[in-house]
């Protein structure tokens, strides 16, 4: 009986360790201004859980259904696993612990970019530290509900203790401050300082409302958390404006926030580079759209680039094959005598990055109806290619999809594939962030057809029909 008592202490301290690792629970907007999560730029928290509670179902139970699959690796996700440090210890029938907003993983590239904004245009550690973490579990119909968010924040590098997530930042989510962000959109202005106990210059909101004006409910957002310093004394002034600031200069021009630099596909699998809302300003100095391989590519490995020719929004036809992580930035034009001999202009300060490329959620997997497999639409080098997400516990796919096929058309509405392939004949994928999901077995095939606007697969049961799967087609606009 002794020993059964220690066993019962030991375990109920181990629980209640777990527990206490949580700091507190968020259950209102007024929270947020009192934790770090997401507070100084270019820190991107906010913007997570913004995105997050725009992308969730809560039903009249607090169910959290969410609208993507966090276990293929959807926007980013990836297993946290079930014992953390940080957060509760979970028995596997609880569901598993799935972390959102490292933007380093390639699943990252189809979040919005007012996400990923802020890492793109900034540098060092502190760019890519807050997480959302959700516990997750799928119900009897494929759909999977998050029973728990948390907020928390990577270790500062230079306390040297890892890559764990900071228990003394760690906080739980209550579904009441979700759905209070989801009806932000919703507010009358006038009714602000009788909701929130603030007041808002009203003049400097809409300015912050011009630079996040195609995601509703986010300006008023971070004014909120960011600036509630006393009850109705809130004024945004300029320095709102450091909500989106560049390290360079440490106060960014307001303009320089609504410049929108990306990456759309051409009728030939090659990359066009668009622009739109070069402020007056940069087009009097001279700037060139410039277009490299990815986030991590330095200035010396441009693969294309183009002058903007004094248009503040544009589009130009690279060479260049198509291929997920390009990138567009801004530049100043530099001119000079070696113009004159026609040798082009000189690169000059970098303004501001685009997003690396994907094509909108595009790339998110869709289910294979009735299996525990799904389809993903994606290009490489300018060809159209698929991927096959089948999950472990499926050994039996192989036989089941021994008469299958995915095939590749050239819009929605057509009837004849372009090309097609045996799904037992995908190549299985080993070396990527794609095949680094757990409980998944990752098979991929690059078609010969040339990706374009418009371009489809279709998974199909049998030879002469059967459709169990297809893709959006591929979109003709960046989605910003």
């Amino acid at each position: 009986m002794v020993e059964k008592g220690i066993l019962g202490c030991f375990i109920l301290c181990l629980s209640l360790t777990s527990v206490c690792a949580v700091r507190g629970t968020l259950k209102s907007i007024d929270d947020l201004k009192d934790i770090q999560f997401g507070h100084t730029f270019p820190r991107h928290g906010l913007m997570l859980l913004h995105w997050l509670a725009n992308n969730i179902y809560i039903d009249n139970n607090g169910n959290m259904r969410l609208n993507f699959n966090p276990t293929s690796g959807d926007n980013g996700f990836h297993f946290y696993g079930n014992r953390p440090p940080s957060l509760p210890i979970l028995h596997p029938e609880s569901g598993s612990y799935y972390s959102l907003g490292n933007m380093k993983r390639n699943g990252s590239r189809a979040l919005p970019y007012y996400v990923t904004r802020r890492f793109y245009n900034s540098w060092g550690p502190e760019n890519n530290r807050d997480r959302v973490i959700l516990r997750v579990r799928e119900d009897g119909s494929n759909q999977f509900i998050a029973d728990e968010v948390y907020v928390t924040q990577h270790y500062q590098q230079n306390e040297n203790r890892g890559s764990g997530y900071d228990p003394a930042n760690t906080n739980r989510v209550n579904v009441s401050l979700l759905r209070q962000i989801q009806s932000l959109p919703t507010i009358d202005q006038n009714d602000i300082p009788r909701i929130y106990n603030v007041e808002i210059n009203h003049n400097s909101l809409q300015e912050l409302e011009k630079i996040w004006r195609h995601t509703p409910g986010l300006a008023l957002l971070l004014a909120i958390v960011l600036y509630f310093t006393r009850p109705k004394t809130l004024f945004i002034k300029e320095q709102a404006l450091r909500l989106t600031s560049l390290p360079q200069s440490g106060m960014e021009d307001k303009d320089n926030a609504l410049i929108k630099l990306g990456v759309k596909t051409t009728d030939r699998g090659k990359a066009r580079i668009i622009w739109s809302g070069i402020p007056k300003r940069l087009l009097d100095q001279g700037v060139m759209v410039m277009l490299y391989k990815s986030n991590n590519s330095d200035s010396k490995s441009v693969l294309d680039r183009s002058s903007v020719g004094g248009k503040a929004s544009g589009s130009y036809n690279t060479s260049v094959p198509l291929n997920p992580g390009l990138q567009v930035r801004l530049h100043k034009e530099v001119k000079s005598w070696w113009n004159y001999l026609g040798c082009g202009s000189t690169i000059g300060e970098e303004i501001w990055r685009g997003s690396e490329f994907h094509d909108a959620n595009r790339e998110i997997p869709v289910d294979i109806n009735g299996h525990d497999a799904s389809l993903q639409l994606f290009v490489k080098d300018g060809k159209a290619c698929a991927r096959l997400y089948v999950k472990k516990s499926f050994t039996a796919w192989k036989k089941t999809f021994n008469n299958s096929w995915v095939g590749f058309y050239s819009s929605e509405g057509t009837l004849d594939y372009n090309t097609w392939q045996w799904a037992v004949k995908f190549s299985e994928e080993s070396h990527s962030d794609w095949a680094d999901i757990p409980g998944y077995d990752v098979y991929v095939y690059k078609s010969s057809m040339t990706m374009s606007p418009g371009v489809q697969v279709r998974f199909m049961m049998e030879k002469s029909g059967g459709e169990k799967a297809r893709t959006p087609p591929w979109e003709r606009l960046v989605q910003w």
